[in-house]
């Protein structure tokens, strides 16, 4: 073993590489350095950060939310509704909510209140969609306004 080196200090060399550890730490503090030299590290020398403005569409998606997640827990996965519920836990992904926690309904509602809460549904989005001001959003919201219309139980009821 060569003197300076210890037993845990062995690296071999790699062909075609002429940059020995040494080297490879130097430029690698260089560029660190340069990098950090366009930051201001001092908290005191600028202005914080402005906040950005409020969402103004904060309150539609929080709305839209609450109305899929309440759809979904009076539906249930009970017979009949169970692709209805699947559809409404799609829309309620698109939109970015998180699944409502399986609980047991109080009862099954009936075709009639299932067609009348699923219309009042796909009217709420429609609406929602027209005073989105984000056209993603907007579009989003009519994407699920029409595709509660589009639902078996929806159409035949028509």
């Amino acid at each position: 073993m060569a003197a300076g080196q210890g037993v845990g200090d062995r690296v071999t060399h790699v062909s075609g590489s002429d940059l020995s550890r040494r080297g490879l730490l130097l430029v690698a503090g260089a560029v660190t350095a340069a990098g950090l030299a366009g930051c201001d590290l001092d908290p005191t020398s600028s202005a914080p950060a402005a906040e950005p403005p409020p969402d103004p569409d904060r309150g539609l998606v929080t709305a839209a939310r609450a109305e899929l997640s309440d759809l979904i827990v009076r539906l249930g996965a009970g017979s009949g509704t169970a692709a209805l519920v699947a559809v409404h836990r799609i829309q309620l992904a698109a939109l970015q909510g998180d699944p409502p926690p399986l609980t047991s309904r109080t009862g099954p509602l009936t075709p009639a209140q299932t067609v009348a809460r699923e219309q009042r549904a796909a009217e709420r989005f429609t609406r929602w969609a027209t005073s989105a001001q984000s056209g993603d959003l907007a579009r989003v919201l009519a994407s699920i306004a029409a595709g509660i219309r589009m639902q078996p139980v929806l159409r035949g009821a028509s």
